[in-house]
């Protein structure tokens, strides 16, 4: 194989570059920035070398062999100016290659590369493809924002109706006041937030405060823990960036450690999105578990069929009309568990359109970028109003980081710790205390200060 570079306006149009020019399986390296442009990396096959021009002394040496045996000095003479005509005429041939092909019928080693470049059936199949997934992407990224949309009106409402209410009812204490404002200006759903602003009211300071609202939620978010899959066949779902082909990854590694990688098995189901079966090729790689790629419902049945001896089989679907390929695999009749990959900072619109679907059944809930997320607000109104049991969980960017052992009262507390509360009237003493004896030891420093320079003449201090 050797590498070759791409350069293009930006990312799609250099995977389109790389899918025209060296078909649809090309193997992409790396992306980066290149003075505003971006640089693709991808790995091509070469090809097959012909016997002269693997060994150019291959003919030479059988040109030799043929010729009868004389001194040394002549054959030594004979060789050379044969090697000379040779690479003068490949010289020639290389000029005149071109030429030979548009006006002569060509040889069969040289029409390898014009076959190779050209398969204009696959290119046209994987162009009209991308095009089809980028259509259904658009409507649902237009279908996201008129329900975050109709939400934030749904929020106002609430909202302004919580204030009425608020503003007739029992005043809050004054310590605890500033909680009560961080928890309007944080991004807390209407429901929750009067829940919260609820429990607090019968405490007079900030401190009782926020352990009530710890407990609270803590209590409130309690939900079951499922087993991580190690076993079956599993199909992970969920929206578009949630995670779901490196959760793959981390539990493919995670299973490969104990049965083996020969026993474990992934495979890509209609993802269609640019570079993504590399980006599983990749992953996969890594723990040495084998990937397959299914595009249609028929050779996902065909490759489960011929792999049931396979201790685990994890199934990565697109973010991209995600309840049709869902039901594309219930359509199977076979034992496939589904678990729902969402983000720790996923939005209430993002979320419902994962659970709002009555048809699908999910085994176990998986949690991803727990370290990205410090206002999980959404996702704790959910768990607060749905029993899910919660599986596993990632936090960081390697296939290693995997979380068994998900507790919901650190996502609690992350929660918690990011509240915009003002300073303390406990700090703001602490500090005005500090301030006062920098203040003393300021002033005892300049009168030692002082009297030292007046005892000791021409010497100077700072």
């Amino acid at each position: 194989m050797e590498l070759k570079r791409i350069l293009a306006r930006d990312i799609r149009a250099a995977n389109e570059k790389a899918v025209a020019q060296y078909g649809s399986d090309v193997l992409v390296i790396s992306s980066s920035q290149v003075n505003g442009l971006t640089e693709l990396i991808v790995a091509v096959d070469l090809a097959p070398l012909t016997a002269e021009e693997a060994d150019p002394y291959v003919k030479t040496q059988f040109a030799a062999a043929s010729r009868p045996s004389g001194k040394f000095d002549v054959l030594l003479g004979q060789t050379l100016e044969q090697n000379k005509r040779d690479a003068r005429e490949r010289q020639a041939t290389k000029v005149a290659k071109p030429i030979v092909e548009v006006s002569a019928k060509p040889a069969a080693s040289k029409a390898k590369p014009a076959t190779r470049v050209a398969p204009q059936p696959v290119d046209e199949s994987a162009k009209l493809a991308a095009q089809e997934h980028d259509t259904l992407r658009g409507r649902e990224i237009v279908d996201l924002v008129r329900e975050e949309l109709n939400s934030l009106r749904r929020e106002f409402k609430l909202g302004q109706q919580m204030a009425a209410w608020q503003q007739g009812g029992m005043p809050l204490p004054a310590a605890i006041a500033p909680l009560r404002d961080a928890l309007n200006d944080a991004p807390i759903p209407v429901a929750l937030r009067a829940l919260l602003i609820d429990s607090i009211k019968d405490h007079d300071n900030l401190a009782d405060a926020m352990g009530a609202l710890s407990r609270q939620l803590s209590h409130s978010v309690e939900q079951a823990q499922s087993h991580t899959p190690v076993s079956g066949v599993h199909a992970l779902a969920g929206p578009s960036g949630a995670g779901k082909s490196m959760m793959v990854a981390r539990l493919a590694q995670h299973a490969a450690q104990q049965h083996g990688c020969e026993k474990v098995m992934v495979i890509s189901f209609q993802d269609q999105r640019a570079g993504a079966w590399n980006q599983t090729q990749l992953l996969c790689a890594q723990s040495g578990v084998d990937s397959f790629r299914a595009t249609n419902a028929a050779t996902l049945k065909l490759l489960l069929d011929e792999h049931v001896d396979r201790q685990l089989i994890l199934i990565d679907t697109p973010g991209v009309q995600m309840n049709e390929r869902l039901a594309e695999i219930r359509a199977m009749n076979l034992n496939v568990q589904c678990h729902a990959v969402i983000p720790a900072d996923a939005s209430a619109a993002n979320i419902r359109r994962v659970f709002d679907n009555t048809d699908n059944v999910w085994a176990s809930l998986m949690l991803s970028k727990l370290d990205e997320s410090n206002q999980p607000w959404a996702l704790l109104q959910f768990l607060t109003e749905k029993s899910v049991s919660v599986s596993v969980a990632s936090h960081g960017d390697r296939t290693m980081d995997l979380v068994q052992d998900v507790s919901l009262v650190g996502l609690v507390q992350c929660a918690l710790d990011n509240l915009p509360l003002p300073e303390t009237e406990a700090l703001a003493q602490q500090n005005a205390r500090d301030a006062a004896v920098n203040e003393v030891a300021v002033s005892k420093l300049s009168q030692i200060a002082a009297q030292f320079k007046s005892e000791t003449t021409g010497l100077t201090h700072e």
